[in-house]
């Protein structure tokens, strides 16, 4: 006679470990967000040229503008828009004119939205 292992008792324990992965901790935000958590925030203006570089690790995007370079600075509450909806900092790409909404925060430029520019 065949012994039937109980499979609710493998499927019980495999949700277990499932919901035990889910509860860690979430990786940590670009540094540069971190160091901005204790310094007072102060409105900049807009930037608005052609992405130049995009670092996505360290969050951050190099506009080029008439003036020069900018470096903008991403955090996770940057709203990013493409045509008619929401985007990832993943979507962008070198060569995108973009309008960015930029406040000032301990000398550096953080983006409060993005948005890309249509042809």
């Amino acid at each position: 006679m065949m012994k039937v292992q109980p499979r609710v008792l493998t499927i019980s324990v495999l949700m277990l470990s499932v919901f035990a992965a889910g509860a860690s901790p979430s990786p940590s935000p670009p540094s540069v967000y971190r160091s901005l958590n204790s310094v007072k925030a102060h409105n900049a203006a807009a930037v608005s040229g052609t992405l130049d570089a995009i670092d996505y690790s360290a969050g951050t995007l190099v506009v080029r503008t008439a003036h020069g370079s900018q470096t903008v600075s991403v955090i996770p509450s940057t709203s990013i828009y493409a045509g008619s909806g929401y985007a990832a900092l993943s979507d962008l790409r070198r060569g995108q004119s973009v309008e960015i909404a930029v406040y000032e925060v301990g000398g550096r430029l953080v983006a409060q939205t993005i948005r890309v520019k249509t042809p």
